[in-house]
Parts: structure tokens; sequence; C-alpha cells
């Protein structure tokens, strides 16, 4: 395995349509997959009240996984985060969220615009929370392994 720069992490994060949200409920572990968004060393996803928004209220030191996996080659790359998470009130910034979202699973989601031309709302959620990036790292297969042996080869 090998280390990978903070450019190449953070372009990891920014490509990856899912991350995993790892936070501390009640003493207990607790991880969730997530949508989200990578803007300006900041990941904002957004939530609806329970466990998630519960376990952040209390404890709001994060971490957040994702990794990109080649089937093909078996090579792959998996970014950590720790942070610490926040909940959004900023109306101009809970907006640049939607907008945001909508423009990275515009495929999934279809067309953001409304019969107004403005953004529709997802879903009614309420809660937006943000995490600035406090520290970053990767790991990668690494280079020159034969693919046989290479981790992550199924």
């Amino acid at each position: 395995m090998e280390s990978v720069s903070r450019e190449e992490a953070l372009e990891v994060l920014a490509d990856q349509p899912v991350a995993h949200l790892g936070i501390v409920v009640d003493d207990i572990p607790y991880v969730t997959p997530m949508s989200f968004v990578l803007n300006r060393d900041r990941i904002l996803f957004r939530t609806m009240a329970g466990k998630k928004l519960d376990g952040i209220r209390a404890n709001p030191t994060v971490c957040i996984e994702t990794a990109d996996y080649n089937p093909e080659t078996g090579d792959w790359v998996s970014v950590i985060v720790r942070g610490t998470a926040r909940l959004v009130d900023d109306p101009a910034t809970r907006q640049e969220l939607i907008a945001l979202i909508y423009d990275k699973y515009e495929k999934v989601m279809g067309s953001p615009l409304s019969g107004g031309g403005g953004l529709m709302p997802l879903g009614g959620t309420p809660y937006v929370i943000e995490v600035p990036i406090d520290e970053i790292s990767g790991m990668s297969s690494g280079r020159g392994i034969q693919v046989r042996t290479k981790p992550g080869r199924l």
C-alpha cells in the first residue's frame, strides 16, 4: 500500500457518489452511507432528524470514508477525513448545498428545475451539516504489484 497526496485524496473524495459517515452514538460506533458534496475544504450533506443528527449533536467529532475501486485491475484508493460537524443555519449555505447536490447527482435525480426555474427543495430535508476537513489521508493499493496479489482484488 502507498499513501496518496492530499490533492489526490481530495480528487477521489470529490468524485465518489457515496461516502460513509462514522460517529459515536451512546458510546457505540455507528457508520452510515451518505450522499455528499465537497466544497472548499469542507464536506456538506443533508439529513433528517434521527440517529445521525442526534449523534452529531451529542459528539460532533466525525470520520468520513470513501473509496474508489477498479474491478478490472483490483486497484483501489481509500480516503479518510476527520472533522468536527456542525449544523448549518445560514440560508445561503443551505441553498448552495441544494445546488451542489443537484449538480453532482443530476443524472440520478433528473432536472432540478421547477416551474419557476428555481431549485426545488430536496425532499423537505430541514438539516444541513458541514464538516470542515481537519485531517485528510488516503491509501492506495500501490503500484508495481502483480494484479493477482494486489490488495482489494476479489
